[in-house]
């Protein structure tokens, strides 16, 4: 096998050991805090992805916040790797912007909630930089064989979107938001945990739905580049 395909084959190695780690972090605290007798209602309503990770609300917070550094750092390698072996000028802002916001959401592991302004800037990151990635695979698929790609590009418009609903939409009035909006922090914050809750807490979910696709996403990249070591 050439190192070309070596390569390749730790970028997907890495990358599927970090959507395992952030996946089952998440899956196996939210199945606890809903088996708890005083729980009820949809999780993704009542409980954001920072509140699963904060220390003092559960005991478990350090199984998200592990999976949340520790997979967000995996899937950085996985997207450095790949930089190496894939073609096209446009790799460049895609995967590294990628890796950067793997980097950011390290870090809102490795700072949670506790630490309430850092792990904010970590979110408000990870979503900008997921953002700009998700545009730039769009562009960079489009100098490729998109059509190969078409479901992938069509988990990168969703979670673009995702994204604008939490960013943009309550910055500009079009959504309104349970907090005062007056910073683009107080809108990470509003995803992140706000009091008292809203019957319907939709940046939490919208954050939910976000880092969902976004792993699924991955994984579809993955698995592209897993047919180019197969086809050659």
């Amino acid at each position: 096998m050439s190192k070309k395909n070596n390569i390749k084959l730790l970028a997907i190695r890495f990358g599927w050991l970090g959507c395992f780690g952030i996946a089952i972090g998440f899956t196996i605290v939210s199945l606890l805090q809903i088996s708890q007798a005083d729980f009820s209602g949809f999780l993704w309503l009542q409980k954001s992805m920072s509140e699963l990770g904060y220390y003092g609300d559960t005991d478990y917070a350090i199984i998200v916040n592990g999976g949340l550094f520790f997979g967000g750092l995996s899937i950085t390698l996985a997207c450095l790797f790949a930089l190496q072996v894939t073609d096209g000028w446009m790799k460049y802002p895609f995967w590294l912007s990628l890796a950067g916001s793997f980097v950011a959401i390290a870090a809102s592991g490795l700072f949670p909630l506790n630490v309430y302004h850092l792990h904010i800037y970590g979110l408000t990151l990870s979503l900008w930089l997921v953002s700009f990635a998700c545009l730039s695979f769009i562009i960079y698929a489009l100098t490729l064989n998109w059509q190969q790609m078409k479901f992938s590009i069509l988990l990168a418009l969703i979670c673009l979107s995702l994204n604008f609903c939490v960013l943009i939409l309550p910055y500009f009035g079009v959504i309104p938001s349970p907090a005062i909006t007056i910073s683009m922090t107080d809108i990470i914050a509003a995803s992140a945990s706000i009091f008292p809750k809203p019957d319907f807490w939709w940046q939490a979910l919208a954050h939910w739905l976000s880092m969902s696709v976004l792993i699924l996403w991955v994984l579809t990249l993955l698995s592209w580049l897993n047919k180019s070591i197969e086809t050659k």
